[in-house]
């Protein structure tokens, strides 16, 4: 037990920050926490719960008040699942520590639970959060005893189990079973795809479902045949377990709950000891390339312009490395899937059909409301993509390149900030103009759109450059540790959320509350936009530059 617990220690200090980037910038960061509790976790956890409460106060007379919650707690530990196939190929089969571990006197099944536990700790604190606000919305609008909450916390902890015990034993077959995955960089492409296949079944079920509104929601949770609800309870019987516990009969329930659990668990540690070190074996880091003589090397390289080289580069490292591909560009490609999915859930009752008729007709309410949408989409999407956020991160161990190139940080900076600008101002220039000719806006208001984007997207890129640079992660053994173990990403969603939430919810509400037209509100949009892009790329000019100066290589 003691050299699981030391080793649990030791891979999770391997993804977090090193000593020296948590003693930097340490009440940047208390605040930034902060910013993210308040700004992200507690409105997330409050929705969340508001809509558990809201349908099982209507479920509980049908006797089905557990439904809602079950099926949201099942549809966590399917996303979970989806997710925790990546993380779990990454943690177990290539991960930095792999070459250490393996020489020592260990027990196979030592070495995965290590790494199944540091990896539970360090990737489920969102579904924490979410866990515990469904239980919350269900057991004060199922009005259930004190002691429930109890189990809630419970439930919390261990409902992840279960699906990442999955994805262990699907890795460990699979890399058995096949001779083809022996690099991250495949898995990353067949997880994404994966990924991407799940929302497609997922927009499609919704909508040959008649949508999810209200009214059609109530009627298909309380359905005792619900077909979905009762295949994921095949899938995942713990969660109805559980589920169950909190309901009635806690003892009975909250035992085969807990007996699934170890059954998983004991399942995936077996198999590990009987045929991790034969898949641990000729696993690498990335796919293979060829190597080219040194003079072939040199025949190819010629000299150009360092902007364009720099930028080049850039371009290649997002594009080639499929960890960056699949989390930094594509998301801005698909990010009108989950649009449309939003538009699906409405089901009959749907609201945006309503708010296009009156764009249709003219309405300076709608307008203003969609220009404040594509500035927030432009703002959110800008930082989820990270792009900007990991601008730094991404040099890893090869920081010192920017250090010691005969180039400014500045204008390295810059560069950076363009490789976001043209990724991301791209793909939501070409959805703005889509939608603002489906729409019917005039022409002028198509161009302000485009601008309010367009500047939306470089107040974000600068923003989030400017994190990066207070206490990039440097140290990484993967690329996908150098996004996810990347704290600055995180915080400057939080902040982007909070000032783009600000924003557009002021600007709303001076148009409700005065007789300030939406052409004068617009405007102000635009000028505030323009003050905040000033700020953020100040604050890239004068302190992310210091900040770069002060790091060490």
């Amino acid at each position: 037990m003691s050299i699981y617990l030391k080793l649990v220690k030791a891979l999770i200090a391997s993804v977090e920050p090193t000593a020296e980037e948590k003693g930097r910038k340490k009440i940047f960061y208390i605040v930034m926490a902060l910013f993210a509790v308040f700004g992200i976790f507690i409105p997330m956890a409050f929705f969340v719960g508001v809509i558990i409460y809201s349908l099982t106060t209507k479920l509980v007379p049908l006797d089905a008040g557990q439904n809602a919650a079950e099926l949201f707690l099942q549809l966590v530990s399917v996303f979970s699942f989806i997710f925790g196939l990546n993380v779990i190929f990454s943690v177990f089969y290539f991960s930095g520590d792999i070459e250490n571990l393996l020489p020592l006197p260990l027990r196979p099944f030592q070495i995965i639970a290590s790494k199944f536990t540091a990896a539970f700790i360090s990737e489920s604190f969102m579904e924490f959060i979410l866990i515990i606000a469904v239980f919350a919305g269900y057991i004060i609008g199922a009005g259930l005893p004190f002691y429930t909450w109890f189990i809630a916390v419970f439930a919390m902890i261990t409902l992840p189990i279960v699906p990442l015990a999955y994805c262990a034993v699907i890795c460990m077959v699979v890399m058995l079973l096949t001779g083809f995955i022996k690099n991250k960089d495949t898995v990353n492409k067949i997880t994404g795809f994966l990924t991407f296949a799940v929302i497609i079944g997922l927009i499609v079920i919704v909508s040959t479902s008649g949508g999810l509104d209200g009214d059609n929601l109530v009627n298909v949770l309380s359905d005792p045949n619900n077909a979905l609800l009762g295949a994921l309870n095949v899938i995942f019987p713990h969660v109805h377990f559980i589920m169950n516990a909190s309901s009635g009969n806690a003892v009975l329930n909250l035992l085969l709950y807990i007996l699934v659990n170890v059954i998983a668990v004991a399942a995936f540690l077996l198999i590990a000891e009987g045929i991790y070190l034969k898949t641990a074996a000729g696993v690498s880091q990335s796919a293979g390339t060829r190597k080219k003589s040194f003079k072939k090397s040199v025949a190819s390289m010629h000299e150009g312009h360092p902007y364009i080289t720099y930028l080049r580069k850039e371009f290649r490292i997002l594009f080639r490395t499929p960890a960056y591909f699949m989390n930094c560009v594509l998301i801005n490609l698909i990010w009108p899937l989950f649009l449309y999915l939003i538009y699906v859930l409405q089901g009959e009752t749907n609201f945006l059909d309503s708010f296009i008729s009156d764009i249709h007709s003219g309405s300076e309410e709608a307008i203003l409301i969609f220009v404040l949408g594509v500035s927030a989409a432009s703002v959110l999407v800008t930082s989820a993509n990270c792009i900007a956020s990991s601008a730094i991160t991404r040099e890893g161990k090869h920081f010192a390149f920017m250090k010691y190139i005969p180039m400014p940080y500045m204008t390295q900076l810059n560069i950076k900030a363009m490789v976001s600008i043209i990724i991301s101002g791209l793909g939501m220039m070409i959805y703005v103009i889509a939608a603002c000719i489906y729409l019917g806006l005039r022409i002028k208001l198509i161009i302000f759109c485009c601008v309010i984007s367009l500047l939306s997207v470089m107040f974000s890129t600068y923003f989030g450059i400017f994190m990066d640079s207070v206490n990039p992660k440097l140290v990484w053994d993967s690329e996908l540790n150098a996004l996810r173990g990347n704290s600055n990403i995180f915080f400057n969603m939080a902040m982007a959320i909070i000032i783009e939430g600000a924003t557009c919810a002021g600007a709303y509400l001076w148009f409700r509350f005065t007789d300030t037209g939406s052409l004068m509100i617009l405007i102000a949009l635009l000028i505030l936009l323009m003050v905040l892009t000033a700020v953020s790329y100040l604050l890239c000019s004068k302190r992310a530059v210091d900040n770069i100066y002060k790091l060490s290589v």
